[in-house]
């Protein structure tokens, strides 16, 4: 959905309500408190109801990354639809500049956003690739950086493994969907963890490349092995798709948000993975995202940065 379709169809906070009660209860209105089906609306406040068996009082926004934000319900909808259309990304400033609000407003907002593209978890099968990449500035001569530094624009040491930038590990079914987790250690154990919360091993090939750490999978999962100092590809057995995800990020973050801080990386992560395994989508990005939005209760208590790993529901040492 185009934004001035969105614009027009969602131009006033009623006709918000109205998709999002329709997308979360359907014909059926049901208390985010107490799941309670006998309610009724209250006249006074058009979208509030008034529970009848644990007297509470709601709207369909409780429990959503709409809930106590002032910002008017057809600006976060306008907003959904610029991180949407925008394939590599968009900085909280030219939402800013679009939606003529403030900084603050347009960051936590884009924040909430990202939390409600979290997808539930899905199983991976076929042919699967695994790879690592490495989030930090390009390599420098004179500037010597503390390994515990933060920002990734200042990690400037040595490019590939035993480098002090940010680890991300990441997996992708071809033609499917793609998964990704921030590992501070890239060990046996760590990508094995990984492998099982997010891959089905029956019927299912993983292909790596020649990473020691990856031949622990095989234990697991069938494996080939492509040997990058020989050759990139030998006919099904490459790891170029989930290489080409590295560099739709990568060119994303150096355009759009120029750098990201580590303990914010993996919200950004989420966006790509969403806009990536929706690339195919026939249907209404929208309506899926706001379906999506709408349904994952448990996660949206976590969206805020010190709780990331809770985030992405994985957390590795």
């Amino acid at each position: 959905m185009d934004l001035l379709q969105i614009n027009k169809e969602y131009s006033t906070k009623a006709k918000c309500i109205a998709k999002l009660e329709k997308l979360r209860w359907g014909n059926s209105v049901t208390c985010p408190y107490c799941n309670s089906k006998r309610n009724a609306p209250i006249k006074s406040e058009a979208g509030r109801h008034s529970c009848k068996s644990c007297k509470r009082s709601f709207t369909v926004l409780v429990g959503t990354i709409f809930e106590s934000s002032r910002l008017p319900l057809p600006k976060w909808f306008f907003i959904i639809g610029m991180m949407l259309n925008a394939k590599g990304g968009i900085s909280a400033k030219q939402i800013q500049r679009n939606i003529k609000c403030s900084y603050k407003t347009a960051y936590y907002t884009a924040m909430r956003i990202r939390v409600g593209m979290l997808m539930p978890d899905t199983k991976l099968n076929g042919m699967i690739e695994m790879d690592e990449s490495y989030f930090g500035s390009k390599a420098r001569k004179k500037h010597k950086v503390e390994d515990n530094d933060p920002t990734l624009s200042s990690v400037v040491l040595k490019r590939g493994r035993g480098t002090n930038k940010i680890s991300v590990a990441g997996m992708v079914e071809r033609k499917g969907n793609v998964k990704t987790q921030v590992i501070e250690k890239l060990t046996s154990r760590n990508l094995l963890a990984m492998l099982k919360h997010y891959a089905s091993k029956d019927n299912s090939i993983l292909v790596t490349d020649s990473f020691k750490s990856y031949a622990a999978l095989e234990e697991s999962i069938d494996r080939l092995v492509i040997i990058h100092s020989k050759e990139y590809s030998r006919g099904i057995v490459h790891v170029n798709t989930i290489e080409g995800f590295w560099s739709y990020v990568k060119n994303g973050i150096r355009g759009s948000f120029k750098s990201i801080s580590k303990k914010y990386l993996p919200f950004y992560l989420i966006q790509y993975e969403w806009l990536y395994n929706h690339r195919n989508l026939k249907g209404n990005q929208l309506d899926e995202f706001l379906k999506n939005a709408v349904g994952q209760e448990k996660e949206l208590e976590y969206w805020k940065a010190t709780s990331t790993q809770q985030v992405k529901n994985i957390a590795y040492s």
